[in-house]
């Protein structure tokens, strides 16, 4: 666990948040809403790349990642919320360094994540943390909207932030 100024504790999700993750989501547009099911299998098998933030002993934030297969020094972000309310508190990015300062079997060099093009806060987010790891950002299209085929969705782009040094 892991305390700061703000009060809000940092720790990794358990099966028994993932309720709670999944209303937080939900009741943050314009993230994808995924299944109950998902956060369940998030929090039982990637609990050691993932994060939760309380605050009170309530959840107002969670990253959910995972070592990329075929690429095991790349830690690929999927999801990244917080509560609206504690929106630029930096909660985002402590959640995220956390993850990157955990111990694993190979070392991580390269953070990846996607980011829609009107998502500005994300955007924000993924170059505020390249510039603060020393690093570039390198963006390419990885879904264009027509692999979404008839869903409204924007270009899914790929941040690819590294190589760095987190130890």
């Amino acid at each position: 666990m892991h305390n700061n100024p703000l009060h809000i504790v940092l720790r990794k999700p358990c099966i028994e948040d993932a309720g709670t993750i999944w209303k937080l989501i939900h009741n943050s547009p314009p993230l994808d809403i995924n299944s109950l099911y998902s956060y369940l299998i998030l929090c039982a098998h990637f609990a050691d790349t993932s994060v939760v933030a309380e605050s009170a002993e309530e959840i107002c934030g969670y990253v959910s990642a995972y070592i990329r297969p075929g690429h095991i020094n790349t830690l690929f972000i999927w999801q990244v919320v917080v509560e609206t309310e504690r929106h630029g508190q930096g909660i985002a990015k402590m959640m995220i360094n956390t993850i990157l300062r955990r111990q694993y079997s190979n070392t991580i060099q390269y953070l990846e994540t996607t980011v829609n093009p009107s998502n500005t806060s994300s955007n924000a987010l993924f170059d505020s943390i390249a510039k603060s790891l020393n690093t570039r950002c390198e963006k390419s299209i990885l879904f264009s909207k027509k692999d979404f085929g008839n869903l409204a969705h924007e270009d899914e782009i790929l941040y690819r932030i590294g190589p760095f040094d987190t130890q």
